[in-house]
């Protein structure tokens, strides 16, 4: 981060937005060039230093095998993790069951309305409470019937769809990524995949301990996107896309953002999503039931309807950042494992934080799906004393004294101070152009004269 730091103190007053972020797109060009150059040698280095390790690694925390590299070039799904039987039904049919169970709740209600209106009152009150009451129930004991134990952090959660499900709807998204971006895809003998596949497999090697690592393989495509984004699927493929490789310095920040999108994977969270939207979709259903059968008039309903559904996406919103907080934990955990300074971890939503802030792409975090850069960098400080304890235990290289937080933070109140003294200036020039704008003189016109 001392070079970005350095590239930043060469802008001197009057700097503007777009300054900053010419500045940022230059560093971020010259980060691309050598993360290319390096990755030439990045995969005999890991080898070696994986072997290093594994001479010295004595604690069952880490367990050091080493694999072949021709795994990458198969699949296998990883095992299934349900407790109670499920009944499969292929996945297609679901997308067609959900839009006509909420019609038939809806044209049910307003069928059961012509009844509800000559119902008295204190029937009314009995009937209400005892369709909340089972539908609570209900709720209740299909949650705990298909309730099981996260891998990895031991977390009680509610999965209803099957491991084998799961993996058609993954296999049918996956083609059509790869139909959709078969063109931008890099030939495997590009450089970059050696990079990304180095720390790849020093992370699936140090965490063998995992069975869900163990059993999962991997494939690596890399798009030619100017996105900062990487995915992995829980069958295995990892999209890098080239954007994000412009920005990481280092592997160790690669190994942050890969442990993380891994952990999504070894952790299930596409199949809980899911889950938890169908079991939020059959409380929507009872919903819309009772609002069509209560509400006089249709007009009223539907209105109701549709403010019920715009309201009710916001609860999905918290379920899916705290995913998001619980992959930043185990990747952080896999990349301590591996022995990557975790520090860099906070460097990289650092960064994130600042390119958003030159770029004035901030939104608040209760409307978004992910945690804001600001948390995500609270909660990765607050994690990294435990990931260094960890680390040790793993007998890995002492971190470096040097803290690469700390140039991070002088490049956050650069970027920050020019920020605010561009806003700053804008709003003295709007000032200045009102105090010195010419005054218009209005004529008065005397009675009689035109």
């Amino acid at each position: 981060m001392l070079p970005l730091l350095r590239l930043c103190h060469r802008f001197n007053g009057g700097l503007g937005s777009r300054s900053i972020h010419n500045g940022l797109t230059s560093k971020i060009s010259y980060n691309y060039v050598r993360f290319t150059l390096l990755s030439r040698r990045t995969l005999s280095e890991h080898t070696i230093r994986k072997s290093g390790l594994a001479s010295n690694v004595r604690t069952p925390l880490c367990i050091h095998n080493q694999i072949n590299l021709d795994q990458w070039q198969h699949f296998t799904p990883y095992r299934k993790f349900h407790q109670t039987s499920r009944l499969n039904v292929h996945p297609i049919v679901w997308m067609f069951v959900k839009p006509i169970t909420k019609l038939s709740a809806l044209l049910f209600g307003r069928r059961l309305r012509l009844h509800w209106k000559e119902l008295p009152h204190q029937q009314k009150a009995v009937i209400l409470t005892a369709l909340l009451g089972a539908t609570a129930l209900a709720l209740t004991l299909y949650t705990m019937a298909h309730t099981e134990t996260v891998p990895i952090t031991g977390r009680k959660r509610f999965i209803f769809i099957t491991h084998d499900q799961m993996i058609k709807i993954v296999e049918r998204e996956v083609e059509e990524v790869l139909e959709s971006c078969k063109d931008k895809i890099l030939p495997s003998t590009h450089p970059l995949y050696k990079a990304i596949i180095g720390v790849a497999e020093r992370l699936c090697v140090q965490n063998q301990d995992i069975q869900q690592m163990k059993d999962m393989q991997w494939k690596v495509f890399v798009i030619e996107n100017d996105d900062f984004n990487a995915h992995v699927y829980p069958t295995g493929e990892i999209f890098v896309n080239t954007g994000l490789l412009k920005l990481v310095t280092n592997a160790d920040q690669l190994a942050a953002i890969l442990g993380h999108e891994m952990s999504h994977a070894l952790l299930s969270h596409a199949a809980e999503q899911l889950s938890y939207a169908q079991k939020w979709d059959f409380f929507v259903i009872v919903i819309m039931a009772a609002l069509w059968m209560i509400i006089p008039s249709d007009g009223i309903a539907s209105i109701t309807s549709w403010f019920m559904h715009r309201v009710i996406k916001y609860f999905d919103l918290p379920f899916s950042r705290e995913l998001e907080k619980e992959a930043d934990k185990v990747g952080l955990q896999l990349a301590a494992k591996a022995c990557f300074d975790v520090r860099e971890a906070s460097v990289v939503w650092s960064m994130m934080q600042v390119k958003d802030t030159v770029e004035g792409n901030s939104i608040p975090e209760f409307m978004s799906t992910h945690p804001s850069n600001e948390t995500r960098v609270e909660l990765i400080d607050f994690l990294i004393p435990r990931m260094t304890e960890l680390r040790d235990k793993c007998n890995c290289p002492r971190l470096p004294s040097n803290d690469p937080r700390v140039a991070m933070q002088h490049v956050k109140r650069f970027v920050d101070d020019k920020v605010v003294a561009k806003q700053a200036g804008q709003n003295l020039s709007k000032l200045q152009a009102q105090v010195y704008q010419k005054p218009t003189i209005q004529r008065r016109v005397a009675p009689g004269q035109s």
